[in-house]
């Protein structure tokens, strides 16, 4: 697909260069068709070689991305390759139906055949009852206008009377029926598709226009190699002192201090050092009993002797007594 765009931009081209010869041949009148032609003409890719960095791919195709060598095509695969190359095994049997997944997400269809023998034969008084419909309550009211158009209002449709229909007609109902018109200075939509007038279609472009409407010309190739032999001249100059005061780097505020690296030797003054009572007491770790021995009571559970032949106030035995509901 690639080597097709590159052909059709290379037609294009010399098409172009066609037109654009025969524009400056010195004729007098340019025919109109060659003016329509250059104007039907696609726009070319001004994208060059040394700013495009891979080949021309266009989606949609089956082409690679990059052409194959003849050496890999007549190249014989190993046994690894082989061996990768193979195709996912389908471990479903062919014949298996999966009724699971053929109407929705995993789930069967409601929907099922039935069978001669369920459809001759007769029912019994519990299915009749559960193949009732369910029926409206005693206390429904059919008729309650209200909330038979919408949610709670009254429909805007009536009823027309008969004296409404015989009524005269005035001025005022004529003034009040009359719909609103446009604003004089209104203009409607444009359509999507404009029609081209004549006079634009016979139309002779200025040789301003025409200069105008010339695509940019770039040169071809690269116009400096990368890499460059500097000339002896240049190598042996000697700056100025406004040079040589722009080269200087950029210097350090006083007082600056770097960042302190996260790994540091410790000094033999402080592997020496003998800690102070306050700091070993500081040091010491507080230890505490873990709440497996803190919450442990055995004789939560237990109820004592004093309790078991206490007597309850008429307080007690009155909040003791149950909630009558």
């Amino acid at each position: 697909m690639s080597c097709h765009g590159d052909s059709s931009n290379n037609m294009a081209e010399v098409e172009r260069a066609k037109v654009a010869q025969e524009m400056t041949s010195g004729s007098a009148t340019i025919p109109l068709k060659n003016r329509v032609f250059t104007l039907s003409l696609p726009k070319t890719s001004q994208a060059t070689y040394w700013t495009s960095f891979e080949p021309t791919l266009r989606w949609g195709n089956q082409d690679t991305i990059w052409p194959i060598s003849k050496a890999a095509l007549k190249a014989t695969p190993s046994e690894r390759v082989v061996q990768l190359a193979q195709p996912k095994a389908n471990h479903r049997n062919e014949q298996m139906h999966i009724p699971e997944f053929q109407y929705g997400c995993g789930r069967e269809s409601g929907i099922w055949e039935v069978s001669l023998v369920a459809k001759r034969a007769a029912c019994n008084e519990r299915i009749n009852y559960l193949a009732r419909h369910k029926s409206a309550p005693s206390e429904y009211k059919p008729a309650r206008h209200q909330h038979e158009y919408s949610c709670g209002r009254y429909s805007t449709i009536w009823d027309v009377s008969q004296a409404a229909m015989k009524c005269g007609e005035r001025p005022r109902t004529s003034s009040l029926a009359t719909p609103k018109q446009l604003h004089p200075l209104y203009e409607p939509s444009r359509p999507i598709i404009s029609v081209v007038i004549d006079g634009v279609k016979t139309y002779q472009a200025t040789p301003r226009i025409e200069a105008l409407a010339a695509p940019k010309g770039r040169l071809d190739g690269p116009f400096r190699d990368p890499i460059w032999t500097v000339p002896k001249e240049t190598m042996q100059a000697s700056p100025s002192a406004r040079v040589l005061e722009l080269a200087k780097h950029k210097r350090l505020v006083e007082g600056y201090q770097p960042s302190r690296g996260a790994i540091w030797r410790v000094t033999s003054g402080a592997k020496k050092a003998v800690a102070s009572k306050r700091m070993n007491e500081l040091s010491t770790p507080i230890i505490r009993e873990t709440m497996d021995h803190v919450q442990f009571n055995p004789d939560a559970f237990f109820v004592s002797e004093n309790a078991k032949k206490a007597k309850a106030s008429a307080r007690i035995g009155e909040l003791a007594q149950p909630i009558v509901r």
